[in-house]
């Protein structure tokens, strides 16, 4: 009845993609550097990120449990690879709010 309603195992994927970016790109230690390479590597990891999340939505059509469930595995997952608590949260509301836009305009196409 349900099907693939509670799998979450492509926001999962994704989630642990994110974060392998974002650790590789720019380690919790080095989060809050000002410098022109710390600027340089947020870019590049943001645009990583949107080709990530376009590539999800292309492949997958999310229902709402499940953009709800990445929301709480992506903060789980930035907390237990060392990013502070208030980072892990504003991050998976951007990269959530980011998907909900992205599949928006996927529907309205």
């Amino acid at each position: 009845m349900f099907g693939n309603f509670f799998n979450t195992s492509n926001v999962d994927a994704f989630s642990a993609l994110v974060v392998r970016e974002l650790t590789n790109g720019l380690p919790p230690d080095q989060l809050n550097m000002t410098s022109k390479k710390a600027e340089t590597a947020r870019a590049r990891i943001d645009g990583k990120i949107r080709t990530h999340a376009q590539q999800l939505i292309n492949n997958h059509q999310l229902n709402i449990y499940q953009k709800a469930k990445l929301g709480s595995r992506l903060q789980d997952d930035l907390r237990e690879a060392g990013f502070p608590g208030s980072f892990s949260e504003a991050f998976a509301y951007d990269v959530v709010r980011l998907i909900a836009l992205i599949s928006a305009q996927a529907k309205a196409k």
